[in-house]
């Protein structure tokens, strides 16, 4: 079943990727709260596409639900781009520069195996030689869990609230680890998000009944009234930690949870077909591997950015923009170039 939706969702959230990974290489300096505040609102988009991801696990798989179908043909799409162009960083990691993370990608000692292969392996596993990608190693992981997420989708509809609340509070206590790095700790992290989805999913008459006329504006106000407290805090972005430190409340995990009800609500009453969107939704897998690279050989051209707050906001707003349009063109020109082939070198 198709929801349109759901497809305008997919390109809203890979926006909220793409523009919170380009703070980095904007130059912007966050001096305002402000300026704090916009940056926690845009960041952590990888929540909202988590949960589109639960969503559709319900809608596309769940009715005829065979686990070797079910994983192969996500990690056939995810793992081919993911190796392929895992090569050329990782080779310049190894090859040209400093690995990164406190010397963990570091040789321990001499020889080809220490100085090549095994920080060729490291990198491979963590996903850590460009933005984003640690989210491949993560969600071949989270896939594992869909005889379980398929067993818990099947109990009664007070079992399913109880376990998200529950597994929701242990992820606002444990938040996301240090550098994206534990892909374990990401799944403890990030599975009632999935989960989430693909109860809305299953109870999306329900939910739309219950949120009938403007209801779910309050949802936003939540939302935002979070990133306000988040930005009085003086918190900047996602939290990161190890697994077992308290660091306080993850106010991130709750503001773009009650965002993406928000979204789901409002693209439901209000969505329709839109040229953009659909193209922006069908290659979104794509804008995903593809980004990372336009943001790394952006940052390595080590241009200067613009002193003042609002250019340096324009700015960023321009890149962002820029590299949405551009990895869209690309994905959609090796898509002209390959057919079908692309969908291993590019997940489309």
């Amino acid at each position: 079943m198709f929801y349109n939706s759901i497809n305008n969702f997919r390109a809203i959230a890979i926006m909220f990727i793409v523009f919170g990974h380009s703070f980095d290489v904007s130059g912007v300096a966050l001096d305002s709260l402000w300026e704090v505040f916009l940056r926690n609102l845009l960041s952590g988009g990888t929540i909202l596409f988590v949960f589109i991801s639960g969503f559709l696990f319900e809608v596309v798989f769940l009715r005829k639900f065979t686990f070797s179908k079910f994983y192969f043909s996500r990690a056939s799409k995810l793992v081919w781009p993911y190796l392929l162009l895992s090569i050329i960083p990782i080779c310049l990691y190894i090859y040209v520069s400093h690995p990164i993370s406190d010397g963990y990608f570091l040789p321990k000692s001499e020889g080809t195996v220490s100085q090549f292969i095994v920080p060729f392996l490291k990198y491979e596993v963590t996903g850590r030689f460009l933005i984003a990608y640690w989210y491949i190693p993560f969600a071949l992981l989270l896939f594992l869990l869909s005889p379980l997420v398929v067993h818990i989708l099947k109990k009664g509809f007070k079992f399913k609230l109880s376990l998200i609340l529950i597994l929701s509070f242990v992820s606002i206590l444990i938040h996301r680890p240090v550098d994206n790095m534990n892909h374990l700790h990401s799944v403890v992290f990030f599975f009632p998000v999935y989960l989430t989805g693909a109860v809305v999913s299953q109870c999306r008459e329900s939910l739309l009944k219950a949120f009938q006329g403007n209801r779910f504006w309050l949802l936003f106000l939540l939302s935002i009234s979070f990133t306000l407290i988040q930005t009085y805090l003086g918190d900047v972005g996602s939290y990161h930690k190890p697994f077992f430190e308290f660091r306080g409340i993850d106010l991130m995990f709750l503001q773009k949870l009650l965002l993406a009800f928000f979204f789901f609500l409002l693209l439901e009453k209000y969505s329709k077909s839109n040229l953009f969107f659909d193209t922006l939704a069908s290659t979104s897998f794509a804008v995903f591997f593809i980004h990372p690279y336009l943001i790394f050989i952006f940052r390595n051209l080590k241009l200067p950015t613009p002193d003042t707050a609002l250019f340096q906001w324009l700015y960023f707003i321009a890149l962002s923009i820029m590299f949405v349009l551009l990895s869209m063109l690309l994905a959609l020109f090796a898509k002209k170039l390959l057919n079908d082939k692309s969908k291993y070198l590019i997940g489309y």
